[in-house]
């Protein structure tokens, strides 16, 4: 049993550092392997596989992304990463012990650098193919060591450095950090929001310590497209619905990412493809397969089949998303599209207009036009107003969309709004008659009153309005 323990312990050690990694990502770190899957993008095609070899490392960058696309399915992405360093530390162990270093100084060398190599993949600008540049080097390493006499090893070591460099590179390291938490959450967030988990969504951020613009961003959107932003909108404060963000140099990456979702809710299509392809031009490498989904979605929307197809064409040259491509081939093929698209295009704005600028609320507008029932869009316009404070035009918007139509939008959160618009306009008993229709809500506009700023009408509009910072736009 010694014998077995001793030859064989530093591989027990090994497999069992190997698991508790694989724990630790897969329980807590699983969202970051969709960031890195989705910011992307690998086609089974020779063309595209050739140019991997235009810079040094293209061994190590094209092993890196065809594992990272794989990331795309459950359990696989902890499972890939941990194998691969499993694999850098035994190669590294092996060689140390063909160097003829001790089994104990060996082994803790060996874990040194898998658990360096772990804590890089930490950082989302850390990619697998750095860590496949590191294991090919240690493959390297371990090739020398079987070469027997110090006079060949060096030899063989001289010749074999610039081909190594040429094939894997060097690991691109920009700087260490601590597990990220928060960003976790965040991710987790977006990408249940992206796989449909609408109630994971509200749940993990109702749940979070705390929480940031882009968690309150889907959270939002959530309720717009069930109809209960308004509802929902002073769960949080400050609060964030995406309609004040801009795309541009300086915005953060995660809003660059995310803003095509809700000019996907509006039914904007020419803004969300706008957006995706804004995202691909701050990837890395301008290929994100996510928003390439997204543009095939687009134009198929919009009518536009033949850029359609130029996007499916692509995708159909992935592995994750082929079977996705070939559904959805079968349906246009029969004049068909898929039902969550259809019933995209009610919401399509099919009227002849040149927008300058990415303005919210001039693009809600146009929407709401074309379309009145657009109720996503005409929350997001009402609830923008109210989050600045602006009561002129949410009055002049709730006029024009709510007033006088057989749909009208009453809800607490409007009702309480207008009270403070007749309240400061000094409007006759007929006008409020007109406006409000809830009857509690005016009991409560008269107790508020009489108790303005009061802490126990937290949740109202009027406290807002009164003790609450708008947004800076």
């Amino acid at each position: 049993m010694k014998g077995l323990l001793s030859k064989y312990g530093a591989t027990v050690v090994i497999v069992l550092w190997a698991v508790f990694c694989w724990c630790f990502f897969q329980f807590l770190y699983p969202y970051h392997f969709f960031y890195h899957e989705q910011n992307q993008i690998f086609l089974w095609d020779w063309e595209y596989v050739s140019d991997y070899f235009d810079k040094t490392g293209g061994v190590a960058r094209l092993v890196g992304d065809f594992l990272t696309q794989f990331y795309y399915y459950l359990y696989a992405g902890a499972t890939i990463l941990t194998l691969c360093i499993a694999v850098t530390g035994t190669l590294f162990y092996k060689a140390l012990r063909n160097f003829r270093v001790c089994r104990q100084i060996a082994l803790v060398l060996a874990l040194v650098v898998m658990t360096f190599v772990a804590i890089c993949h930490f950082s989302t600008n850390y990619r697998l193919s750095s860590t496949i540049s590191v294991a090919g080097w240690m493959l390297v390493l371990w090739l020398v060591s079987l070469i027997q006499g110090r006079k060949m090893r060096l030899i063989l070591t001289a010749l074999a450095l610039l081909p190594t460099y040429l094939l894997f590179g060097l690991p691109q390291l920009k700087r260490i950090q601590m597990p990220d938490f928060a960003l976790e959450k965040t991710f987790a967030v977006v990408n249940e929001y992206q796989f449909g988990n609408y109630d994971k969504v509200i749940n993990i951020v109702k749940s979070s310590d705390g929480w940031n613009d882009q968690m309150l961003f889907f959270y939002n959107l959530v309720h717009a497209q069930r109809g209960s932003l308004p509802d929902h909108l002073q769960d949080f404060t400050p609060n964030n619905l995406g309609t004040f963000d801009k795309i541009g140099p300086k915005s953060p990456r995660l809003t660059i990412n995310n803003m095509n979702e809700l000019y996907w809710a509006l039914g904007d299509m020419t803004f969300t493809e706008r957006a995706a392809m804004m995202t691909n031009v701050f990837a890395p490498e301008n290929r994100n397969v996510r928003m390439v989904k997204r543009l095939a979605e687009c134009n198929i929307v919009s009518g536009d089949s033949a850029a359609a197809q130029k996007y499916l064409r692509i995708l159909g040259k992935t592995f994750a998303y082929r079977q996705w491509v070939d559904a959805t081939q079968e349906l246009l093929s029969r004049g068909q599209m898929p039902q969550y698209l259809a019933q995209k295009t009610k919401f399509v704005n099919h009227h002849d207009t040149i927008t300058v600028s990415d303005n919210a609320h001039f693009l809600m507008m146009q929407l709401l036009d074309h379309n009145p029932d657009n109720t996503i869009a005409l929350d997001y316009i009402l609830c923008s107003n109210l989050l600045l404070k602006d009561i002129a035009n949410f009055k002049r918007d709730y006029d024009r969309y709510c007033i006088n139509t057989d749909k009208p939008r009453l809800k607490p959160l409007y009702q309480e709004a207008l009270c403070i618009w007749l309240a400061g306009t000094n409007a006759p008993q007929e006008e409020w008659e007109k406006y409000i229709k809830m009857n509690d809500v005016m009991q409560k506009f008269i107790a508020y009153n009489n108790q303005r700023g009061n802490a126990r009408f937290k949740g109202t509009y009027w406290y807002y309005f009164d003790k609450i910072k708008a947004p800076e736009i």
